[in-house]
């Protein structure tokens, strides 16, 4: 797998205190299909709407730098996960079977988001590899 450039971004509340994370790789398996990799966010915060509020300004920050599809993997099972992703309009492409993940073997939804229009059709053009027949 090709990717340009890839960040590890940090976000700190008011007293510099690290509360989320998230890792983004752009231009990964295509031009303008950004991957983010993890994104984490500190325990005590969950369902106060920071993680969604958080997630806002990563988006928007990826398409400033030129992303128009983004792209993430969630194991299947991980119900929290699936339904944060899926509330910020993610849909799955694909299931892979067999992901190593440590020491486990991991079953993990494609998960794509289109940030300039565009549809499923046209990102399996982009990443053929995530076409179910694949």
């Amino acid at each position: 797998m090709t990717d340009t450039k890839k960040w590890v971004i940090g976000f700190v509340d008011a007293s510099d205190a690290l509360i989320a994370m998230a890792n983004v790789m752009s231009d990964l398996l295509a031009v303008g299909v950004w991957l983010i990799g993890l994104y984490l966010v500190t325990t005590k915060l969950h369902g106060t709407g920071v993680a969604h509020a958080l997630y806002r300004e990563l988006e928007a920050w990826t398409r400033r730098e030129g992303a128009r599809l983004l792209r993430l993997g969630v194991v299947v099972g991980n119900a929290r996960a699936e339904r944060f992703w899926s509330g910020l309009s993610f849909v799955q492409i694909r299931a892979r079977p067999g992901i190593e993940m440590g020491l486990r073997i991991q079953k993990v939804r494609v998960l794509a988001k289109p940030l300039a229009g565009g549809n499923r059709d046209e990102y399996l053009a982009l990443v053929p590899r995530d076409r179910p027949d694949a």
